[in-house]
């Protein structure tokens, strides 16, 4: 069987499979080099550095002593002559006598010029080997370590390939999406991904239609009620008691004709959505003064702290319809007291004497129709505030309690490669 059908073996395995294959082979590769380690006779290895030590010692020796010269010995070594050699050594006859631990000692009987001469080397001499010894079975560890290692990165990384390949063709959206036809879990996924993202495709295809329908269906008319409405607010008698009434449509069909405006900003891309330098005192201005029919006959304080020159990059249209909606909010529920307005920088805080919010509003992430006390579209307002908060990127904390509502946005502006100037 060639490399090429091995690979197609292994690819055809389930992901489950290839895993425990890894670590079967793992665990083989690691078993097998201990198997091959304790093949070795340490005390084989032992007598072998031992003998070949004396070996070169024993030709030192014997050159020293062809030429008459007395030998210098290391520590832990004794030379005897046929004259001075202990009784209990002249038993034994040429090559190589030992005894191991605890009295280790290591005899080497040997001729030159005729005589026989001893060497006698105590144990503490080869004390050098035990080190030897340990710091190789230390690298026997290390290695086995390292073995399993690089075979666990090798065989994990043939498993992680595809999930990797996957994500990334996900992640940068290159479709068709890679491993549709593979019968593993790899394949599961990977059809899983391309249905979803099918299915994604299609509901932003029906949200872009609905966005174009909306803003051509619902413009014109909202446009002609809003223009009737100004002819029948401007023909009135100014004692008229239609006058008011016509005074609220104006305003209301403006407010749809803004908020039409801001829904359709919010269904594209935020990366697309037209920015430019706006001064932010004359949008909070405008804003409080569309609120003040929510304040009429009711001891509450309007009040801004702002400067006049304060600027920030972003949409004019959905940064007017957030601090719209934050106002008109204080203002509606706001029964006396203050609500007061500060602007520092790019920090917006809006701060009210209300009753706080509901308990059925939760402070952190706001949501759709929620049901409360009021029924007055409040949860409706503040989900489109945090819908608009996140599109732009900006950041919103709430503070609430029975004294009072703030809420206090941050409004970094994006990074200018992102943006497009309106």
């Amino acid at each position: 069987m060639n490399a090429r059908s091995l690979k197609s073996l292994y690819r055809s395995l389930t992901l489950r499979t290839r895993i425990t294959v890894a670590f079967v082979l793992l665990m083989a590769g690691a078993m097998g080099f201990i198997v091959l380690v304790e093949l070795v006779d340490y005390d084989e290895v032992r007598a072998s550095v031992v003998s070949m030590s004396q070996d070169r010692e024993v030709r030192r020796l014997q050159v020293a002593l062809a030429q008459g010269v007395q030998p210098d010995l290391p520590e832990g070594s004794q030379l005897f002559d046929p004259h001075t050699v202990p009784q209990v050594l002249r038993r034994y006859g040429l090559g190589y006598h030992g005894e191991a631990a605890p009295n280790e000692w290591h005899l080497r009987v040997f001729e030159s010029n005729g005589q026989r001469y001893y060497l006698l080397q105590h144990g503490d001499h080869y004390a050098y080997l035990e080190h030897l010894i340990n710091a190789f079975a230390a690298l026997v560890i290390l290695t086995c370590v390292f073995c399993a290692f690089w075979i666990g990165r090798r065989t994990s990384a043939h498993v992680i390939a595809p999930i990797t390949r996957l994500a990334d063709a996900v992640q940068n959206k290159h479709k068709p999406f890679p491993f549709q036809d593979a019968r593993d879990e790899i394949g599961v996924l990977a059809r899983a991904f391309a249905q979803h993202s099918d299915e994604l495709e299609q509901f932003l295809q029906r949200e872009q239609c609905f966005a174009g329908d909306a803003s051509h269906e619902l413009r014109t008319p909202l446009a002609i009620i809003g223009g009737a409405a100004e002819t029948l607010q401007h023909q009135l008698p100014a004692d008229s008691r239609l006058l008011a009434s016509a005074e609220r449509i104006v305003r209301t069909t403006q407010e749809m004709q803004r908020q039409l405006t801001c829904l359709l900003l919010l269904s594209r891309d935020p990366r697309t959505v037209p920015r430019s330098n706006l001064l932010l005192r004359p949008v909070i201005e405008e804003c409080m003064a569309r609120c003040v029919p929510w304040l009429a006959g009711k001891p509450v304080r309007l009040t801004l702290d702002a400067a006049q020159d304060e600027q920030l990059l972003t949409n004019d249209v959905l940064a007017q319809s957030v601090i719209w909606n934050l106002l008109r909010n204080a203002c509606q529920y706001t029964e006396e007291g203050e609500v007061r307005v500060e602007l520092r920088g790019t920090t917006l805080r809006v701060a009210d004497t209300g009753p706080g919010l509901p308990s059925s509003i939760d402070a952190q992430q706001f949501q759709r129709f929620v049901t409360s006390a009021r029924q007055s579209g409040e949860g409706l307002g503040l989900s489109i505030v945090q819908r608009v908060v996140e599109h732009l990127g900006w950041q919103m904390t709430v503070e609430t309690s029975v004294r009072g509502c703030c809420f206090t946005l941050q409004m970094r502006p994006a990074a200018a490669d992102t943006l497009t100037a309106s």
